[in-house]
């Protein structure tokens, strides 16, 4: 299949964040993500040694029946006139089995439609490779934004304080409220340190990906905010046709038809030849000997045996349909998700946001004022934050189900990036 698909699978490549991250280490792309999983994953090894076994599967397969040497020893110390070797009958013969009914023909092709098959498989596991990596990518770029709203939320609070210590020094709040504050810090720092262990946990799942256990990158360099146009649900039902496991089933039709040409081969006999030289010990003379010989009943024996891979190969068409409207409807379901995400994020990026940071702004000049309460200044700020969290998982979310339909279509969703 076409794993490159995963490198425009999302537009989310430029540089916009810079995570809390050691200085010395390089910041990572989707892209690097992309190359290392096909560069170091094992289970891409395993693939390669599925497939050079497959190759040798086919090798096996059209190889003939090998010649036989047979050795027959007749009247070999016996009784009476036939003691010791006087009559002893010495027979050196060759033997050759003649697969009729294209038996050969029918592994080779059996073999080479089990090697689609795998190889089918094997595109399958690339694409779920590279989906699951790129959804850990986001998975840390989520975290990364995650991790700078709880150091924003402590600044906050720290400016909240100083507003309250002045209001206190003033003797117009009571210093209760200064309490409530430092509270607040110390259980937002718990917050912090909580997000601090989110993302090391999710940068190592990501460097897993492809076989390291050390996070050797720096931070996830992406633009989460920037969602591009999505394909309308009619062209993605057009590319569904590529879904990999839609492609496994019709090569699984295949090769139940190729089992079944196997097995209707085998109602022709085989033909056993053998021929060779027989020497008679007792006049010292020897002669030439062939033999032939036909089981019967073939027909017969084979019958149920065509009669099953006929029924196995009768059903695989329903089974390929069943498939088709299974991911049908995953893909309908997702599309939905994918464009409530983004309507999500367009309302709280353009309408409540703002509205969010205007409240914020106008509830701490009215608590300076005198005007507003701590809790209201306290349930402003924390409406802003919160909003601005769900601006991140909204995008979030965006890019999960790009990658999702991504994989179901397995093609690129002509989405530009920008690097």
């Amino acid at each position: 299949m076409r794993h490159w698909i995963i490198l425009t699978l999302l537009c989310i490549v430029t540089s916009t964040l810079h995570a809390i991250e050691s200085p010395k280490a390089a910041p990572i792309t989707l892209q690097q993500v992309i190359v290392n999983v096909l560069e170091r994953n094992p289970q891409l090894n395993i693939n390669d040694y599925e497939a050079r076994a497959a190759a040798s599967r086919i090798k096996q397969a059209i190889q003939t029946m090998p010649l036989s040497v047979k050795l027959e020893l007749d009247n070999l110390v016996g009784t009476g006139k036939y003691r010791g070797i006087d009559r002893l009958e010495t027979t050196l013969s060759l033997a050759k089995v003649l697969e009729l009914g294209n038996k050969v023909s029918a592994r080779s092709d059996l073999s080479q439609q089990q090697a689609k098959l795998i190889q089918n498989e094997q595109d399958s596991k690339r694409l779920d490779l590279l989906a699951k990596a790129a959804e850990q990518f986001i998975h840390v770029v989520i975290d990364q934004h995650r991790l700078r709203i709880a150091h924003e939320q402590i600044k906050l609070l720290k400016h909240t304080h100083e507003i309250v210590k002045q209001r206190v020094r003033a003797g117009r709040s009571h210093v209760a409220e200064q309490r409530r504050v430092a509270i607040a810090m110390a259980r937002t720092e718990i917050e912090l340190e909580h997000a601090e262990h989110e993302l090391a946990t999710s940068r190592l799942k990501l460097a897993a990906s492809w076989g390291e256990t050390q996070q050797k990158f720096g931070s996830a360099e992406a633009n989460l905010f920037e969602l591009q146009p999505v394909p309308s649900f009619k062209q993605l039902v057009i590319l569904l046709t590529n879904n990999p496991d839609l492609i496994r089933f019709a090569s699984e039709e295949r090769v139940a038809q190729a089992r079944l040409r196997l097995a209707e081969s085998r109602r022709t006999s085989n033909v056993d030849l053998s021929g060779g030289i027989r020497y008679f010990n007792e006049p010292s003379d020897a002669a030439l000997m062939f033999s032939a010989s036909i089981p019967l009943g073939s027909r017969s024996r084979t019958k149920h045996d065509v009669e099953e891979k006929e029924y196995l190969s009768q059903r695989e068409p329903y089974r390929y349909e069943q498939q088709r409207l299974a991911l049908y409807s995953s893909l309908y379901e997702i599309y939905q998700e994918l464009l409530h995400a983004k309507t999500a994020f367009e309302a709280l990026n353009q309408r409540i946001i703002p509205q969010a940071k205007q409240v914020a702004i106008d509830y701490e000049q009215g608590y300076k004022s005198g005007r507003f309460s701590l809790l209201e200044l306290n349930q402003a700020q924390q409406t802003l934050l919160d909003v601005r969290l769900e601006e991140i998982i909204a995008a979030g979310n965006f890019h999960r189900f790009r990658i999702e339909i991504e994989r179901l279509t397995a093609t690129e969703l002509r989405s530009e990036v920008s690097q």
